[in-house]
């Protein structure tokens, strides 16, 4: 069972990684096949088409980063301002895996697994995010004069924008650099005097 699941794991880390380049109607599963050494017959015994394959591929990636931001969250031990680092690092290093032409190649021919996608990412944002702006909320800083459901439907709303082929094509920058433009502009309105001392500080 875990020889089973170590290849299943492996195939998605192969596909992922070509879809997420390519994207998806450029790359095949004799080519998954081949990279990855094995038979497509093999191949289809794990996953019966390309796109569950994708799907997979992509709400694997959805389940890690929730989980990634989950033990941010979590962590008894960790002040609130590194958290906050750790949790806008972890967003900005995965959406540059998400290339323009992967996101418009899926809404155009895999359009119902974009919408779960879209409909996954929201959920755990809308959990994780509200945790960590509740302790935020909790131990002064983040202003308690904004409602805290606001500010994670602000936080969700960044995101689901910006990893969008349509947001992407009017901005000169990367998913990730626009993420971290907007996310400091957005931070910087809603930290307290103490928030903000400390989330500038760890920007010097």
């Amino acid at each position: 069972m875990a020889g089973a699941l170590e290849v299943q794991n492996r195939i998605l880390e192969v596909a992922g990684s070509q879809f997420f380049s390519l994207g998806f109607t450029k790359v095949t599963m004799d080519e998954i096949a081949h990279e990855l050494g094995m038979s497509k017959r093999t191949l289809y015994q794990y996953f019966p088409g390309k796109k569950a394959l994708l799907r997979k591929a992509l709400l694997s990636r959805t389940e890690r980063i929730s989980e990634g931001l989950g033990k941010i969250s979590q962590s008894n031990e960790t002040p609130f301002g590194k958290k906050l680092e750790q949790a806008l690092t972890l967003v900005a290093t995965e959406i540059p895996h998400f290339s323009r032409i992967f996101l418009r190649d899926i809404q155009r021919h895999a359009p119902e697994v974009w919408q779960e996608l879209d409909q996954r990412r929201h959920e755990h944002i809308h959990t994780r995010f509200g945790q960590l702006i509740q302790e935020g909320v909790k131990e002064g800083f983040l202003r308690k004069d904004i409602d805290a459901e606001v500010l994670v439907l602000l936080f969700s709303t960044l995101i689901r924008n910006i990893v969008n082929p349509e947001t992407l094509s009017h901005l000169p920058l990367s998913a990730s650099q626009a993420f971290s433009v907007i996310s400091g502009v957005l931070f910087e309105g809603i930290l307290t005097d103490k928030g903000r001392a400390q989330y500038r500080k760890k920007e010097s």
